[in-house]
């Protein structure tokens, strides 16, 4: 799992929920850190942003952790790296 991956989902998070970062582990379930279907959305909206790519519907749905969120993200990089395309990340 790519540490900077999960450290910009992190901050995204915090920064949406206006929690410190340090509260948020790759364990905290959307609904421990108050996460409700709009502040889903708006999150998954703005994590696509970031990371320049498409989270598919159907597996937004089945995350139910930080750390599910950061393994598809990376699994997403990792499929368009194979491709040829070097991802832009930066914190």
């Amino acid at each position: 799992m790519s540490e900077l991956v999960a450290t910009k989902v992190i901050a995204a998070i915090a920064k949406a929920k206006k929690i410190a970062p340090e509260t948020i582990t790759l364990d905290s379930k959307f609904e421990e850190l108050n996460i409700d279907s709009l502040d889903g959305l708006n999150l998954f909206f703005e994590l696509e942003e970031q990371f320049d790519l498409s989270i598919p519907d159907e597996r937004v749905r089945t995350m139910r952790t930080i750390g599910q969120v950061v393994e598809e993200i990376d699994r997403l990089l990792a499929e368009r790296g194979a491709q040829g395309y070097e991802p832009q990340v930066e914190i």
